[in-house]
């Protein structure tokens, strides 16, 4: 990694400048965080307690992180916003740390001492490696960034500032489908759009007439659903919501298929979701176009399931993408999601 000089800080998302109040609050999406927060420091004549001189500065912190890399950042920036007499020549400088499952030795620290201007912005960050390295294991890691600002006329130097998030970041090398270790803010409940004017909008509106009659899933504030893997449970998922026509199923229309929600990859499923609530089975639902006779239309309420016949290019290509929201958001066994339905 380039060394400081050579670098400019990464830009905070827009979503921080939208949500912050300066008061320090923190907020994150699945791959990355910040928070932003207002800091006064006065400067105080020992002798005899009168203020001679104040810096107004905001501290912006951003982690992100690698979802097909073992590492993640956690940047600091200091901006100066005012301030008044006793305070030029003030600098920054600091370091950082990494608590968990995170190799101390091999966190890349880098906020050397800057002098705090008006013309730019002085910051930092380290990059810490996790430990996880076996296939199956899942560790988590915090981060610790310090800084301290000192100005050489001042008789007493103030105290240094930890910043650290309220939150672990998780690292794995058990996400199905890539070999690759990553990170992700798993505090996040990760979130699939899909669009109703997409490559698969038949898929799309299923989900959309799934969870307006009440199936969980939507977001978002819909009762998320929950990944799952293991193989024989996700099979009875699909057959207990999409029998085949040799079983006693559904016909399908040439070119079709059946489509399931919730997804046989969830414990939300026909099957397992069931299994996991009271007075089970429940029964299935569908809807108007979907051109299942054997269903009931009209049916609400969050507990079943839902079928529909689609085009059996939109399924495939569908089944395809949620594949790859699963990998790129690091979805673990038992992870909660949800799916966000747009024009």
């Amino acid at each position: 990694m380039p060394t400081l000089a050579a670098r400019a800080p990464v830009a905070m998302p827009d979503y921080c400048y939208d949500l912050a109040t300066g008061d320090g609050t923190w907020y994150y999406t699945r791959t990355d965080a910040c928070s932003i927060s207002v800091w006064t420091l006065k400067v105080t004549d020992v002798r005899t307690g009168r203020q001679t001189g104040e810096l107004n500065y905001l501290q912006a912190d951003l982690i992100y992180t690698g979802a097909d890399a073992p590492y993640w950042s956690h940047q600091v920036v200091i901006d100066k916003t005012g301030g008044w007499g006793n305070i030029g020549g003030t600098v920054v400088s600091g370091g950082g740390s990494c608590d968990g499952e995170c190799d101390v030795a091999a966190v890349d620290k880098d906020f050397p001492t800057q002098t705090i201007t008006t013309d730019g912005l002085t910051f930092g960050d380290i990059l810490p490696k996790t430990t996880v390295t076996g296939i199956g294991d899942i560790g988590t890691g915090r981060t610790t960034v310090n800084y301290r600002i000192t100005n050489p006329t001042w008789v007493k130097q103030p105290s240094s500032v930890a910043s650290s998030p309220p939150f672990d970041v998780r690292c794995d090398n058990a996400t199905p489908g890539t070999s690759a270790i990553g990170c992700v803010i798993h505090v996040y409940d990760a979130v699939d759009t899909v669009s109703l004017s997409g490559p698969n909008p038949a898929y799309a509106r299923h989900i959309q007439n799934a969870q307006a009659s009440g199936l969980p899933g939507a977001y978002p504030d819909g009762e998320p659903l929950q990944r799952l893997t293991h193989p024989s449970l996700r099979t009875k998922n699909g057959d207990t919501a999409c029998p085949q026509t040799s079983s006693g199923g559904y016909p399908r229309p040439t070119g079709y298929s059946c489509d399931e929600y919730p997804f046989r990859s969830t414990w939300q499923g026909a099957f397992t979701g069931s299994m996991r609530q009271p007075a089970g089975p429940w029964p299935g639902r569908t809807f108007d176009g979907c051109q299942i006779s054997a269903l009931p239309q009209n049916v609400t309420g969050p507990k079943g399931w839902s079928a529909c016949m689609i085009p059996a290019g939109q399924n495939s290509s569908a089944g395809s993408l949620l594949n790859r929201f699963y990998i790129d958001n690091r979805v673990l066994e038992r992870d909660r999601f949800r799916i966000r339905i747009i024009a």
